[in-house]
C-alpha cells in the first residue's frame, strides 16, 4: 500500500437526480481532506465507482480529478496539445476546428468536466444526427451530413480520450457508451431513378462542348475553359489542376507527373502548394486532345508574357517551416505603376514577404488569368457560378462532376478498375468500386442479357 491510503470506506449520496461519491485523500501538507466526484446513473453504480477509485487510490495513488475545467477548455488543451504541432494538413485541421467551434457553441461546451453526463453528450450527438424541430413538428435546425457527423464524433471521442490519459480527469472515455443513431433517409418513393441521379452529378459531351464554347465566345471567361478542359480529359482535382506546371507535362509520352495541389492556408493568408490528396505523386496519361490543346495554350503563353513584359505576373515557391510542418508558399511578383500589388492577386504574400536566406522556384503555372495572374480553386468556384447563370440547362454542372464524368465514361466503356484507380488517384480500390461500379449500366445490361440467353 502506498502512504496515501483513505482512511474510511467513503460514501454515496444523491443530490437533485446527480448521484456523487466521495472519500477522504490526503492533501500535499499530510492533512486529509474529502473530495466529492460524479457518480453514475444509479446508486448502485455511484457505489461501484466509488469503490474503483478508493482502489486506485490506494494501490496507485490516482485521483480522477476534472475540477473546474469545462468541455470548451478541454478542447483548447487537445488542440495545443495532440493537434496544434503535429502533422496534420491545413484542410484537415480547418475541418477539426470547425466542429470544435460548435461543440463551444453549444450548452455542452459550457459545462464543466465533471458534470457532464453521457446523455449530455448523446443529446449533442442526436442533434447533429436528426436535427431539431419546433412544436409544430416543423424543422428548425438540420441535420449533419454523414461526413460532418464522423468529424464531430472524432472530436469528441478524441478530447475524452485524452482527458482520460494522460490528463486523468475522467476515469473513462463517455464516448464508449455513447450511441451512433442510424439517420432518417428522406425519400420520394416516386423520385428519379438510380440512373437519372447518375446522370445529374455528370454531363454529356454536347453539354460539355456547349460550356467550352460558351467560355470561349466571352474574353472575360475565356482563360476558364482550360482547367475544365483538363478535368474532363484526365479526371484532376480542382486543387491539383490549378498545382499544374509546365514541367509537370511529358508531351512524347502523353502524360502528367502529378506531384501536387494548391490549397489556401487562412492562417497564413496564402496559396501554398502541398502533395496531393492520396499523398503520393501519380502519372496521368491522356490523348491526342488534350495534347493539342496543351500545345496550343503553351504558345499562347509564350507570346501572351512577351506582349505583356514587365507587367506579365511571375510566381515562386518558398519552403517556410511552421510547428514541424513544411509549407510550400506561392508568391507573386508583378510589376505595379503605383507600387501596390492587390492582395487578391497573391493572397497576402508579396516578394519582400520572401526569405533571403532560403531558395526559392520559379513556378511556370499551366492555368493563369490573362497577363499570367494566379488562377486558385476559388476561381474555379467563381466561373461555376458563371456557367449555371448563363446556361440554366446545365444546371447541374459541377467541376468536381468533371471528374465523376471522366470516370463513369471509362468504366462503361470497359476500362480496366484497376487503371481506373490509377487514374483518378484512389488510395483504396474500394472507393474506385463504391463510386463508379454502379454507374455501368451498359455492364449491368450485358449481364442480364447473358441470363435471356441461358434460358431461352
Amino acid at each position: 500500500m502506498t502512504t496515501n491510503q483513505s482512511t474510511q470506506n467513503g460514501s454515496v449520496r444523491q443530490k437533485g437526480n446527480s448521484w456523487y461519491y466521495r472519500f477522504r485523500v490526503q492533501e500535499p501538507d499530510g492533512t486529509w481532506k474529502l473530495r466529492e466526484f460524479k457518480g453514475g446513473l444509479t446508486k448502485r453504480e455511484t457505489q461501484q465507482m466509488l469503490a474503483q477509485a478508493i482502489k486506485d487510490y490506494n494501490e496507485q495513488g490516482l485521483l480522477f480529478e476534472p475540477g473546474s475545467i469545462t468541455v470548451s477548455q478541454l478542447c483548447d488543451e487537445w488542440w495545443e496539445a495532440e493537434i496544434e504541432n503535429g502533422t496534420l494538413a491545413v484542410s484537415s485541421r480547418g475541418c477539426l476546428q470547425n466542429a470544435i467551434q460548435h461543440i463551444k457553441r453549444h450548452d455542452l461546451g459550457g459545462k464543466k468536466l465533471k458534470d457532464v453526463s453521457i446523455e449530455d453528450i448523446q443529446a449533442y450527438i442526436d442533434l447533429k444526427t436528426y436535427g431539431s424541430f419546433n412544436d409544430a413538428g416543423e424543422r428548425i435546425e438540420k441535420a449533419y451530413a454523414k461526413s460532418t457527423l464522423r468529424k464531430h464524433r472524432l472530436v469528441l471521442n478524441n478530447i475524452f480520450k485524452f482527458a482520460v490519459y494522460p490528463k486523468r480527469y475522467l476515469r473513462e472515455n463517455p464516448m464508449q457508451y455513447v450511441k451512433q443513431r442510424k439517420q432518417v433517409q428522406e425519400v420520394d418513393l416516386f423520385s428519379c431513378n438510380e440512373e437519372q441521379k447518375v446522370k445529374k452529378k455528370t454531363i454529356t459531351h454536347e453539354e460539355y462542348e456547349q460550356i467550352i464554347s460558351f467560355l470561349k465566345s466571352d474574353e472575360r471567361y475565356v482563360h476558364w475553359a482550360l482547367p475544365i478542359q483538363i478535368a474532363y480529359l484526365t479526371g484532376l482535382r480542382e486543387g491539383e489542376i490549378c498545382g499544374l506546371d509546365w514541367s509537370d507535362i511529358d508531351f512524347e509520352k502523353k502524360c502528367i507527373y502529378l506531384k501536387r495541389s494548391m490549397t489556401y492556408n487562412p492562417k497564413e493568408k496564402c496559396w501554398e502548394l502541398k502533395v496531393p490528396k492520396s499523398g503520393k505523386s501519380r502519372i496521368v496519361e491522356f490523348g491526342n486532345t488534350l495534347e493539342q490543346i496543351l500545345r496550343e495554350e503553351k504558345e499562347r503563353q509564350l507570346q501572351e508574357e512577351e506582349l505583356y513584359g514587365i507587367y506579365y505576373h511571375k510566381h515562386y515557391v518558398q519552403t517556410k517551416e511552421i510547428r514541424n510542418l513544411v509549407h510550400w508558399q506561392i508568391f507573386t511578383d508583378a510589376y505595379t505603376d503605383n507600387g501596390i500589388l492587390s492582395s487578391r492577386t497573391t493572397k497576402g504574400k508579396f516578394m519582400e514577404e520572401l526569405d533571403p536566406c532560403q531558395p526559392k522556384r520559379k513556378l511556370a503555372f499551366i492555368c493563369t488569368k490573362p497577363g499570367g495572374e494566379l488562377l486558385t480553386p476559388q476561381s474555379i468556384k467563381y466561373v461555376t457560378k458563371i456557367i449555371k447563370k448563363n446556361l440554366p440547362d446545365i444546371s447541374h454542372y459541377t467541376f468536381h462532376g468533371l471528374r465523376h464524368t471522366y470516370a463513369t465514361t471509362l468504366v462503361q466503356n470497359k476500362a480496366n478498375m484497376k487503371d481506373v484507380q490509377g487514374l483518378l488517384g484512389h488510395s483504396d480500390m474500394k472507393i474506385t468500386m463504391n463510386t463508379y461500379a454502379h454507374d455501368d449500366a451498359i455492364s449491368r445490361r450485358g449481364a442480364v442479357d447473358l441470363l435471356e440467353q441461358a434460358i431461352s
